[in-house]
């Protein structure tokens, strides 16, 4: 057996064909010459890919070591196997790799990318909306070369404009023919005489850009708004888009945010909570608000203030503010506060420490 093409994609000789499909996306992911990884290694897993996917060959690969050996009665009888790496990849990638159709690369000029921006986002902007600025690198046609590469361009003399060779192996059993990417000009189909000294072959620039973006009300983490023909600009081809995705800060002092309801947490006295009170509030980010507590709040009981939280998406119409209350119950008493709270008891017939502390003995 010439090569193992079950150890090219590490996969057992059982392994079924979902098991070899996906072995060979990420072995094709890990080699692939387009990304700057082994070129030899990804013609291997293309070619043991290419047997092992078809019932048929798998099966003489498995009988006999190697494709095309077959029947030795097939003397004279030449078998071709032509393994297209692009229909493997329209198979398993849909073209993804080489722009949004399913139409195949036909040359380096035809790049477009969409990238993302991860921005933070605090709590006020994620309930209100605003504008904010990002700074990021974006790759821009060379202005020497104009994406030319360079200077005195002519066809490849190998793939002879096509971007592809055809490599043939034969034998007096069969003739095995392979489609590659051309080496000589890296898929582009044309080399050149002079290298632009500014690009380096790159056909495209870094260059810094600054954006102004705009902030919906309703943005939460993970939320993702695009950018039409912000990013990258493609060779030959319209620039495609940049994803904005945020992370919002969820709390600022006692507020905070879930979702699209807002949460606000304060103490009261507990006087205020047995004879309810009026309170006006200073809350961070949606700033004076006034509360009715009535007579009788227990611990933790939540007001609702209805429609004061996050804006919805699609109408003029908000969420909703929760004030949770949690009631004080003081540690030290004047006095004064003491002998009324044992009045208090007394009248309420309730058996109570009334122990004076260290401290009030000194001082009263």
């Amino acid at each position: 057996m010439s090569k193992n093409y079950y150890e090219i994609l590490g996969i057992q000789k059982t392994a079924s064909n979902d098991e070899i499909k996906k072995a060979y996306r990420k072995k094709a992911m890990e080699h692939h010459p387009d990304r700057g990884w082994d070129a030899e290694i990804f013609k291997e897993v293309n070619e043991a890919y290419g047997v092992l996917w078809d019932e048929q060959k798998k099966r003489e690969y498995d009988t006999y070591g190697r494709v095309g050996w077959g029947n030795p009665f097939w003397w004279g009888f030449s078998w071709w196997v032509d393994v297209d790496l692009w229909d493997i990849f329209e198979q398993f990638f849909g073209g993804w790799m080489w722009g949004r159709s399913s139409r195949k690369k036909q040359s380096q000029d035809m790049r477009w990318e969409d990238l993302e921006y991860v921005l933070n986002v605090d709590l006020k902007t994620s309930i209100f909306g605003g504008k904010q600025k990002i700074s990021f690198e974006k790759k821009s046609v060379c202005s020497d070369c104009n994406g030319e590469w360079g200077e005195g361009k002519k066809s490849c003399p190998d793939c002879h404009g096509s971007w592809y060779v055809k490599y043939r192996q034969q034998s007096i059993f069969w003739t095995i023919e392979h489609t590659w990417t051309c080496e000589r000009c890296h898929w582009s189909g044309e080399i050149i005489e002079k290298v632009c000294g500014t690009c380096h072959w790159n056909k495209r620039v870094n260059k810094k850009v600054e954006h102004e973006i705009d902030i919906p009300a309703w943005i939460d983490t993970w939320m993702v708004i695009k950018l039409s023909w912000e990013w990258n600009d493609g060779i030959k081809a319209e620039a495609w888009d940049l994803y904005v995705k945020f992370r919002v800060a969820n709390e600022e002092k006692w507020l905070r945010r879930d979702g699209v309801d807002l949460y606000y947490s304060i103490e009261i006295d507990l006087i205020e909570a047995v004879l309810g009170t009026q309170k006006e509030l200073n809350i961070p980010v949606l700033w004076k608000r006034t509360i009715t507590i009535e007579a009788g709040t227990q611990l933790w009981s939540v007001i609702k203030v209805s429609q004061d939280g996050v804006k919805y998406i699609d109408r003029d119409k908000k969420w909703d503010l929760f004030i949770e209350l949690d009631i004080k119950i003081p540690k030290k008493l004047s006095s004064k506060e003491r002998e009324l709270y044992e009045n208090l008891a007394k009248e309420k017939k309730l058996n109570v420490h009334n122990k004076k502390w260290i401290f009030e003995k000194i001082f009263w």
